[in-house]
């Protein structure tokens, strides 16, 4: 994992939040792969920060993963369109309630 992406879990989550977040995009990655990959890791409980300032904000964790390796964590609020070309990945899985899959590829 890069140091940005270290420093957005910490400013963002707390640990019990991360330990989940971890346990879940390590069930995505095993399933899906980590060449590019986006999950939706956990929905938080509320919204975290305001929903217009310049901070990352909302209810839920994205996890982006790119060439093997966690390239950043952020949240997205739910009421937004989320879908590959948000995550800008191959695979965009729904780890949460949802289970949705979306994949830029058919797989054979």
């Amino acid at each position: 994992m890069n140091e940005h992406a270290i420093k957005r879990i910490k400013e963002r989550l707390t640990k019990e939040e991360w330990k989940k977040v971890k346990q879940t995009t390590q069930q995505a990655a095993n399933r899906y792969g980590t060449v590019s990959l986006g999950v939706v890791a956990l929905r938080l409980e509320e919204q975290r920060n305001r929903a217009w300032g310049n901070e990352s904000n909302g209810d839920l964790v994205v996890v982006i993963i790119r060439n093997y390796a966690v390239h950043t964590i952020y949240l997205r609020r739910a009421s937004q369109t989320l879908d590959l070309s948000v995550t800008r990945t191959d695979v965009l899985v729904d780890m949460t309630k949802s289970g949705r899959v979306w994949l830029k590829y058919p797989r054979n």
